[in-house]
């Protein structure tokens, strides 16, 4: 096999994981889960945007993915501010 088709099976693979992170971002089913999804979801992106700029040839596209790792690190970041600034008592525990 080329290295072209293993970039292939890998953004297949990466697509296949980027829609199981949106349906945990989407059910939930507390604020924490949400984040954890978000921040894999920018991880996804930015693993993405550098297959993608492997397969194309295209090295502006990596300044896409450096752009949507940071944006996702600081989207992260405020999220865990809000939630640590927060006094929501309705959380489900983790414990059941």
């Amino acid at each position: 096999m080329t290295m072209e088709n293993w970039i292939d099976i890998t953004l297949v693979i990466l697509a296949v994981s980027l829609m199981i992170c949106f349906v945990r971002l989407y059910i939930g089913p507390n604020p924490p889960n949400r984040a954890v999804a978000f921040d894999t979801i920018a991880i996804h992106a930015v693993g993405i945007f550098a297959l993608i700029a492997m397969r194309s040839g295209a090295p502006e596209l990596l300044d896409a993915a450096i752009v949507t790792a940071v944006l996702g690190f600081v989207g992260t970041m405020m999220f865990a501010r809000y939630i640590e600034k927060s006094n929501v008592q309705d959380w489900e525990s983790d414990k059941e």
